[in-house]
């Protein structure tokens, strides 16, 4: 599949989806509250024209309980004369029917009931013909007298009518502008993430073409574009770190193990020339044999090493005491350092715990041992201490040998190097790089140092609680 830069539609982006969901609801919330406000508005204007139509009403009934009809038809007269300015109605009627006061179009106007409190009816919203030639809506209250007649109160409904035509406006705007604000901030929001993601695929792919020696540009903005970044120029260096360890590996393994398959292969011939004795044969092919076990432990040491490396292990991490695997170990290496002349110096302490894989362990200081016994000539000391200070719990291995000059110790970590020093002695030259690999793997800390004579290596690990008994 060729690579490419990435091509989105911006329009397609997840942050564009995303500020279009949140307007979409935002709008939503906004329509739901103007509904809201508009209702409870509507409401109150109609409560408080109740009031007045009942307020006037009564105030009607009183002039004609207390004046009689003439006072009432005079009094209906002049409010409907003056209450035409501010949009209010007025009439009274006989129980005929017929006005005796007052706007006549009230005793014709046609309505339906909406309730009917303390003897005063209220009719739903009526409209009549106004002067202008307009339609006017009208709210309206009937209250019949004893002698039959009514008093007809009407209050016009104007204001409420382009209170509904400006709610709905405002409304149909609100809808309006909220899509335009999220289609724009939407477009925005994507175009600004799309350049940042089109950014790093560019540095991707810039960083394949180099074999991973490119990094990323950092944003100077710290946010998570900064952190993303970081981390993936992290990943860069870590793959660059894999690929050039495999070359290296590989330039070992052609170089280091060439010349014991040459020699096993130059053994192996050579005894083929000509007949030999039986006991000629075995001494060639137990030396073959040597030579391929001394190649197992190398291929088994490099797979080892990558696995640690990698984080792959088949074993999973579990309390160990530290002072009981030294313990076991130096139980036996304490034979073999006797055999080739050397003290050993070991003393038990305390249970001591970290959080770790036991054979990995066991193998690092394994290996610990078993250079230091072989790079100590007869007549030295070995010694290995495990002790706790403050929260870590540290391995050390000291030896009087040869040691290793402090600017060869970062060296000596890598694989198949070896000192020339230590050219005569057996080895791969794995055994600190696999030490190396598992101090990694339990975050802990590998230090190498000058014993005065000899090496002194240290493994310093965080401690943790050791399980009940």
């Amino acid at each position: 599949m060729e690579r490419g830069i990435v091509s989105v539609n911006l329009f397609k982006t997840t942050v564009f989806r995303l500020a279009i969901t949140f307007s979409a609801i935002f709008g939503a919330i906004s329509v739901i509250t103007l509904l809201s406000v508009y209702f409870m508005t509507i409401h109150e204007i109609e409560a408080q024209t109740e009031m007045e139509l009942i307020h006037e009403i009564n105030d009607l009934e009183n002039v004609y309980s207390e004046d009689g009809v003439a006072a009432l038809i005079e009094r209906v007269r002049r409010r409907d004369d003056y209450g035409e300015h501010l949009r209010h109605f007025y009439a009274f009627a006989d129980r005929g029917q017929k006005l005796l006061s007052g706007s006549e179009f009230l005793i014709t106007l046609e309505g339906s009931i909406e309730f009917t409190r303390n003897g005063i009816t209220f009719f739903t919203h009526g409209s009549f013909g106004g002067v202008d030639g307009n339609s006017t809506s009208v709210r309206y209250a009937v209250k019949a007298l004893p002698d039959g007649s009514k008093i007809f109160v009407a209050q016009a409904q104007d204001s409420l009518d382009e209170l509904r035509e400006h709610t709905f406006t405002a409304l149909l705007y609100a809808v309006m502008i909220t899509v335009f604000l999220a289609v724009f901030v939407g477009a925005y929001m994507g175009r600004v993430v799309l350049s940042h993601i089109q950014r790093i695929d560019a540095g991707m792919e810039n960083a394949i073409n180099t074999d991973f020696k490119e990094n990323l540009p950092v944003p100077v903005k710290y946010d998570e574009f900064q952190a993303l970044t970081i981390k993936l120029n992290a990943m860069l260096a870590r793959i660059e770190s894999l690929i050039q360890g495999m070359r290296q590996v590989t330039d070992n393994i052609a170089h280091d193990l060439r010349s014991p398959l040459n020699r096993l292969r130059s053994r192996l011939e050579v005894t083929l020339l000509q007949q030999r004795e039986t006991d000629e044969y075995k001494q060639v092919m137990e030396k073959a044999v040597a030579d391929c076990d001394q190649l197992l432990r190398t291929f088994n040491s490099l797979l080892s090493i990558a696995q640690l490396e990698s984080g792959v292990s088949r074993d999973k991490k579990e309390p160990i005491d530290l002072a009981n695997l030294a313990d076991e170990l130096a139980e036996l290496y304490e034979v073999v350092a006797e055999e080739k002349g050397l003290e050993f110096v070991w003393r038990k302490p305390e249970p001591i715990c970290i959080f770790g894989v036991r054979q990995s362990l066991a193998q690092a200081i394994n290996n610990l041992l078993e250079n230091a016994i072989k790079y100590t000539p007869s007549g030295g000391r070995i010694e290995l201490l495990v002790r706790q200070v403050g929260n870590e719990a540290i391995v050390t291995v000291n030896d009087t040998g040869s040691g290793i000059p402090a600017e060869f110790r970062e060296k000596a970590l890598q694989r198949f190097q070896r000192l020339d020093s230590s050219r005569t002695e057996s080895g791969s030259g794995l055994g600190l790089s696999l030490v190396s690999a598992v101090a990694k793997l339990h975050n802990a800390k590998l230090v190498l140092d000058d014993n005065a004579p000899g090496l002194s290596v240290k493994l310093i690990f965080s401690l943790c609680s050791c399980p009940s008994t």
